[in-house]
């Protein structure tokens, strides 16, 4: 057996279990970018004041009641991911590219007759599908350190008997122990050494994520006296979620006998939950529009988790090994936050309009909870905990404009500023997420055609492993979308 004594005084073992719930996880569900159509994306969806486009089903449903005839529309779009980082002064990039709908839909209206002495005008029937937030994304870590994660793994270990490490950490230290990255430093189990016990390591670490948070809305709206318009929306929102994380070590000295490990992460992530959304648009005079809405919380009453985890291990001598761990999985229960909206459209000689939206929600009113059918009364109480500290309530703001230039042909342009939902204590950055749009249409009586691009900047803090082992990884991300809508009017 190949073993190296190491003792090891670690203050903390940071958790690198492959999954538990975790405040992270409502926080990825409640961080919802603007989604939908081209015209809605190019104004960077400062449409909760305007109105008659599929999109306000999922923002302000009072909008639908802008339309004056029934409607239907396709939006597929384009996504380019890239991001950069820099550990121990090793810079890498990387990128990811996707294809999906970002929105379906259809309006029916049904219009008062002309003699009818009724000031209600119309209602609106819709059925839409928004997308909310997109997580594809591939990002890389590559650097020279002095630490490495398997001290994680042998910390986790202490105090357990060899012959039970592997039942009672199958996902981490106990496939550790199955590849002789960590080793029994005492026949007792008290203590656990490891093979990278000196020198500098080569990390090379890789987050590759796909798939969506999405919803299903189904709303009825009316315009009494084409002066006030009110919506309400029920929604179903979907989450599908996939990540997979790789972190592999090579040893740089000579005289340790471990050449290099491989540690792999897989988790799946599947939701589903129900929201209501109720909405007001009030046209005071010609030129002004102002509107409001209300998001209840989304209370997401099936949240199943999947994951497992393998290793490997490969030494100088030739020898290989790897272990695998059993499948996991829990259901629980997640509550994100409601939301209130604000909008203001200025209308400009009916060429051209400027409209604001002003968005606040409370990150810490996220909330996880044990489901009645997974068989454990896990309370989440720490988790909830953690997460009213480190995150906080976030003011967001998108302004767009649009000009009509010439006939059937429009541009636009639009800016949001998205708040970081962390609290200023809890990270380094605390940049905010900023997203610069524009775009074109083409619109006649019959059908449209429009065009937006939007591109956004950020960056995440991000630790590999234990915090007190590692500095943080900054990630720099960017995101461009090319969106198209194509839509008839009936």
């Amino acid at each position: 057996m190949k073993q190296i004594l190491l003792v090891l005084v670690i203050l903390m073992a940071f958790s690198i279990q492959p999954k538990a719930q975790t405040e992270e996880d409502a926080l990825r569900y409640s961080f919802l970018d603007f989604g939908g159509t081209a015209r809605y994306n190019s104004v960077a969806g400062a449409f909760g004041a305007l109105g008659a486009d599929l999109s306000v089903l999922s923002v302000n449903p009072a909008g639908m009641a802008r339309f004056k005839s029934s409607e239907w529309s396709i939006t597929p779009q384009i996504g380019l991911q890239n991001s950069s980082t820099q550990f121990m002064e090793t810079n890498a990039t990387n990128g990811h590219e996707s294809f999906v709908i970002g929105n379906i839909g259809i309006v029916g209206v049904i219009k008062a007759g002309k003699e009818s002495a009724s000031l209600w005008k119309s209602i609106q029937f819709g059925l839409s599908y928004n997308r909310l937030a997109n997580f594809n994304e591939r990002t890389s870590i590559s650097g020279i350190s002095d630490t490495s994660m398997s001290y994680v793994f042998a910390a986790q270990a202490g105090g357990i008997h060899p012959d039970d490490i592997y039942e009672s950490l199958p996902f981490t230290s106990g496939q550790a122990y199955d590849t002789y990255v960590i080793d029994q430093g005492d026949s007792s189990g008290s203590y656990y050494t490891t093979q990278m016990h000196q020198g500098e390591f080569n990390h090379q670490h890789t987050i590759t994520r796909k798939g969506h948070m999405g919803e299903t809305a189904i709303a009825m709206s009316g315009n009494f006296n084409n002066k006030i318009y009110i919506g309400g929306t029920i929604g179903f929102p979907t989450i599908r979620f996939r990540q997979e994380k790789n972190h592999s070590e090579t040893a740089l000295s000579d005289s340790l006998e471990i050449e290099h490990f491989t540690y792999n992460e897989y988790l799946t992530t599947r939701g589903n939950g129900v929201n209501a959304k109720l909405g007001i648009i009030i046209l005071p005079t010609k030129w002004l529009r102002i509107g409001a809405a209300y998001h209840t919380p989304t209370k997401f009453y099936y949240m199943k988790d999947n994951w497992s985890s393998s290793m490997s291990s490969k030494f100088k001598d030739g020898e290989s090994y790897s272990s695998s761990s059993p499948d996991g999985s829990f259901l629980y229960k997640l509550r994100t936050p409601g939301r209130f909206i604000g909008s203001l459209s200025f209308i400009i000689a009916r060429k051209a309009m400027i409209s604001a939206d002003y968005e606040y929600l409370d990150y810490t009113r996220s909330d996880l909870s044990s489901h009645p059918f997974s068989g454990s009364s896990y309370n989440f109480s720490k988790e909830n905990n953690t997460g009213d500290i480190n995150f906080r309530a976030t003011h967001n703001i998108r302004i767009g404009s649009e000009i009509k230039i010439a006939g059937p042909l429009y541009t636009r342009l639009g800016f949001a500023y998205y708040q970081n939902p962390y609290n200023l204590t809890s990270v380094e950055n605390n940049e905010a997420k900023l997203t610069y749009t524009g775009g074109f249409g083409y619109r006649v009586k019959s059908f449209y055609i429009d065009f937006a691009v939007t591109s956004s900047t950020y960056t995440e803090d991000y630790y590999m492993y234990d915090p007190i082992l590692v500095e943080n990884t900054p990630i720099k991300k960017s995101n461009t979308n090319l969106i198209f809508t194509f839509g008839r009017k009936f």
